[in-house]
């Protein structure tokens, strides 16, 4: 298949891949020795800026939320909640980016991304964090040991995270 010119020769079409939007990118990175997804991670969802949902959301893929969600959201591998989305619930996830507000706690086994528009209240318990100046955390931030860390390291993390309970 080709497209004509003016002149009757045919023109090959070009196969042009769609380009990620900026800030979905964050989806796609991965720095360091990250756990490889599941076969069933590769599914994305997205709740669109105009959608006001409640309820509980279960998944192994990757989440991006643009509107409000008040719910739990449990299982996922990678959780984005974008710059003006508010959420009012927990997060239990892999990787977790913070655009806007959330209001709960975040479990991220890897890693936890405030952006400079996120406002968390809440706490963060996390392998890794990176907070953006401007990015605002209401609550405690505790560091889980990596994988493969002695137990007697991790114990204290772990009375920490079960103190609330």
């Amino acid at each position: 298949m080709g497209v004509r010119h003016r002149h009757g020769a045919a023109a090959p079409l070009e196969h042009v891949s769609p380009q990620p939007h900026p800030q979905m990118s964050l989806l796609a990175r991965r720095s360091g020795p990250a756990t490889p997804p599941g076969p069933a991670s590769s599914g994305y969802s997205l709740l669109d800026a105009q959608l006001v949902m409640t309820g509980d959301l279960e998944t192994t893929g990757s989440l991006r939320i643009d509107g409000k969600l008040e719910g739990t959201i449990r299982r996922a591998d990678t959780v984005v909640l974008g710059v003006g989305a508010s959420m009012s619930g927990d997060v239990y996830a892999r990787d977790v980016v913070i655009g806007g507000t959330i209001t709960g706690n975040i479990h991220a086994t890897e890693r936890v991304e405030l952006q400079a528009t996120a406002i968390v209240t809440g706490d963060v318990l996390t392998q890794t964090i990176l907070v953006q100046e401007g990015g605002v955390v209401n609550g405690r931030v505790l560091m889980r040991p990596p994988e493969g860390m002695e137990q007697h390291e991790g114990r204290h993390v772990n009375e920490l995270a079960s103190s609330d309970r």
